[in-house]
């Protein structure tokens, strides 16, 4: 049971598991590295331990994905619950002080600490064991979730801004305002990205000041047009 359905199997990813039979091009490379590793039972001394460790590294796995994926997937099911996204977008200047940005601040620290763990396990692993391909699925995981989740709650936000900005500007104005608005949500958005998902121990640099930088966008906006008025 351990070594099969129980869980085993869905770790190591030998033939006939359901993850590996549900994973297009990562299945076909945990098949191919599980040929490679022939199955020993007997190889850590105890079959039964083995098993045991099976289970417990799926299990492992599945606290990971709740931990990390489903929290985010909920967090944004509530933001738009909250704030009635997409049918009405916020406004740009209210942004960052939203709870588009801290509601995932808040979630970002226990989510980091959960993916270092996976990331170390994985690095411990290393790209040839049947194991590591596991750990890589549930690291993929998180992050197309973590970006379908941000692309969600942001893309009327911004479509809407985008069209502001036309109607009161004219396209050649859009361009040059929209620009500036555009690097300055990037920047925000990176930061918060490497909450989730970066080094601590690399993230040796002094971070950029972030906070309240999509908010200065109309401000910046009225000034650039006082000059070119006066000009």
């Amino acid at each position: 049971f351990f070594g099969g359905s129980g869980g085993g199997a869905e770790v190591f990813g030998r033939p006939g598991s359901s993850l590996a039979n549900a994973r297009g091009n990562n299945a076909a490379r945990r098949e191919k590295l599980a040929a490679q590793q022939a199955f020993e039972s007997t190889a850590s001394g105890s079959a039964e331990y083995y098993r045991r460790a099976c289970a417990l590294q799926d299990a492992a796995l599945e606290l990971l994905r709740v931990g990390v994926a489903d929290r985010v997937s909920q967090t944004c099911a509530q933001i738009q619950d909250a704030l009635n996204i997409p049918k009405v977008p916020i406004a740009a200047d209210k942004l960052e002080a939203s709870l588009v940005y801290t509601r995932f601040h808040g979630i970002s620290k226990r989510s980091n600490a959960l993916i270092s763990i996976a990331r170390k396990r994985l690095d411990a692993l290393g790209n040839d064991s049947v194991a590591s391909a596991s750990y890589d699925d549930l690291l993929t995981l998180c992050r197309n979730t973590y970006c379908g989740a941000r692309e969600t709650l942001l893309t009327a936000t911004v479509r809407r801004h985008m069209d502001i900005l036309k109607e009161r500007h004219g396209l050649v104005g859009m361009t040059r305002l929209a620009s500036l608005f555009l690097i300055r949500l990037c920047t925000v958005e990176t930061a918060l990205y490497l909450d989730f998902f970066g080094d601590p121990e690399k993230r040796r640099y002094p971070r950029k000041k972030t906070k309240g930088a999509l908010s200065q966008v109309d401000e910046e906006d009225e000034t650039k047009e006082g000059g070119d008025a006066a000009g």
